[in-house]
């Protein structure tokens, strides 16, 4: 995600005050950094086991300038929750979506077993495992394809510039306070 101050749809507030500031680097310095302190932040807060945590280690503040800063993540899949999207498979031929509650969060390998071997269901696209009272029991959809949907980790355009004007207002009394301890 970049951070920029010359750009003409800048909130008029943040202008006026960006204006103001003599040292603009720190600006976007400070400002690129409070935005990804509160990625980390929205990161950590989001239920799951360990990918969120290792979103939030991975935000970094890559690059600043006096006009730009840009925070990003290494993370793979990190553009995918921030935007949504097509989900494929890399190296098999089909997705495993867990439907039963007892798959949640595993993968077919850790469902594995040597006295249940799991199946596809002919025609149904569905794996699992026959059970001696109730049949076959499903545990996965098979998909070719799913649609992610978008899940934010990064501040929203308005808490950006909330973001930005806290930090041009501090920026803007600390000068002041050097301009009157230098006169």
């Amino acid at each position: 995600m970049q951070i920029k101050v010359d750009t003409p749809n800048l909130n008029p507030t943040l202008r006026r005050l960006v204006a103001m500031i003599r040292n603009k680097a720190a600006f976007v310095k400070n400002w690129a950094n409070a935005a990804a302190k509160e990625a980390r932040n929205t990161a950590r807060a989001k239920p799951g086991r360990r990918w969120w945590r290792d979103l939030a280690r991975s935000i970094r503040v890559r690059s600043v300038s006096e006009a730009a800063a840009e925070v990003s993540s290494d993370q793979v899949g990190a553009n995918l929750k921030q935007f949504g999207g097509i989900v494929r498979p890399k190296n098999k031929r089909a997705l495993t979506i867990p439907i039963a509650p007892e798959a949640k969060g595993k993968t077919v390998y850790e469902m594995k077993r040597p006295n249940r071997p799991l199946f596809v269901l002919p025609g149904s696209g569905l794996l699992g495992y026959a059970t001696p009272d109730k049949g076959f029991r499903a545990l996965f959809v098979l998909a070719p394809k799913a649609v992610q949907k978008p899940d934010p980790w990064f501040p929203a355009p308005n808490r950006l510039y909330r973001l930005g004007i806290n930090e041009a207002n501090y920026l803007i009394k600390k000068e002041q306070i050097q301009w009157n301890t230098q006169q």
